[in-house]
């Protein structure tokens, strides 16, 4: 509470004014102020001073519980994350800067709106209009954000009076047709690496350690020796690049060893690391791979190979199918490759048909008497 004398500029008298500021101890962002002018008298000001504190702290607490705008609640949230914020699980710079890209985008009706005008209502209409407007995989990352952003605010007491996320309960209409990934058969594999290694591709060595390791592409720019143990056919994976970010820890944040047991495998990080020169990476850096394209390069190998268009991530999936498909159990793949999903898993062990191997061999409902020759002679009568 301040009163403080002034000189009136219309008639030069002497009058009072009081004013009341408060700044919320939830959020330093909301502050009230309010002036009151024009006393003769200090004591009338000092008497109107006392009224304005109850005005102003009334006010206050409305604020407060009215929570701050969604525009400054997202602003707080992106410095949150990028700090630290121990109420916010860890997550990458970009995935942080996904977040607040497409709810900036979807949810630009409520930039000025206050969080308590953020209801169920609202925010099922805007997931609605997002099921109708962008992919399933948008959606969700649009959902996941914004629950993200509530959960923070609702932790860090920016948020009174609420239990629940606005979204919680919505269930989407639109299902998203899962596609067939891409992969490669074992006798595309050889013949991309038989090419690529008659040619004298540059980029056959990290091709090739990609199919026979499972790596990620950060994983293997990052891999150096110092992470190959010769003596027991290991390598310890616990390095990561990214062209936005950097060096880093993994993906999945944690470290795991890849076993190099193949004769052909250790045959062929001998052969690179006889030819390293002293370099501490066991794969050539090239500017295209920095700059995030190994999977233009691979994509315009494999058509210049008549080979399917493939992704460099597809390296990863054509290892783990070859060892599902040679029967090592799903759970050691899972650790070599570091996945701690299960649902990650199936897609391979779907793909390599694991799943139902066997279920129709003891199938038998044609006719048994000369059934190859009736089904050539029912081709022949068709032509």
């Amino acid at each position: 509470m301040t009163v403080k004398a002034y000189v009136d500029a219309t008639n030069g008298k002497t009058l009072y004014r009081a004013r009341v500021t408060r700044v919320s101890s939830i959020n330093s962002k909301i502050v009230v102020d309010k002036v009151l002018t024009g006393f003769k008298t200090q004591a009338e000001a000092e008497k109107a001073d006392r009224r304005l504190l109850i005005d102003v702290e009334r006010e206050l607490r409305i604020t407060e519980a009215k929570g701050s705008q969604w525009r400054t609640l997202i602003e707080e949230w992106e410095v949150a994350a990028r700090r630290g914020d121990i109420f916010i699980r860890e997550i990458g710079k970009q995935t942080v800067d996904d977040y607040v890209f497409i709810v900036r985008d979807r949810t630009r009706d409520w930039m000025d709106l206050h969080i308590s005008e953020i209801d169920r209502a609202r925010a099922w209409l805007t997931l609605d209009r997002a099921d109708r407007e962008i992919s399933v995989s948008r959606r969700k990352r649009l959902r996941t954000a914004i629950d993200a952003i509530f959960r923070w605010a609702m932790l860090s007491g920016r948020i009174t009076g609420i239990s629940v996320v606005p979204t919680e309960g919505f269930h989407s209409l639109k299902k998203e047709v899962e596609k067939l990934p891409e992969i490669l058969t074992l006798e595309q594999i050889r013949t991309l690496l038989s090419y690529a290694d008659t040619v004298s591709h540059p980029w056959y060595p990290i091709w090739a350690v990609a199919l026979c390791t499972g790596m990620r592409s950060g994983e293997l720019y990052a891999l150096q020796w110092d992470q190959i143990d010769f003596d027991n056919k290991l390598i310890f994976v616990h390095r990561n690049w990214t062209n936005r970010e950097g060096f880093g820890p993994t993906k999945g944040r944690y470290w795991r060893t890849v076993p190099i047991e193949s004769s052909q495998v250790l045959t062929l990080f001998k052969s690179l690391k006889s030819k390293s020169d002293g370099r501490p990476f066991v794969l050539p850096h090239f500017n295209l791979w920095s700059k995030g394209e190994a999977a233009k390069v691979l994509r315009e190998f494999c058509v210049g190979s008549g080979l399917p268009s493939i992704k460099f991530h597809t390296l990863r999936a054509c290892f783990a199918t070859q060892l599902i498909r040679d029967a090592i159990a799903p759970a050691v793949v899972m650790k070599i490759c570091g996945w701690k999903d299960l649902k990650t898993m199936q897609r391979y062990i779907r793909l390599a048909g694991l799943d139902v191997k066997g279920a129709t061999v003891s199938l038998k409902l044609l006719p048994e008497r000369e059934v190859m020759g009736r089904v050539v002679s029912l081709f022949k009568q068709d032509s």
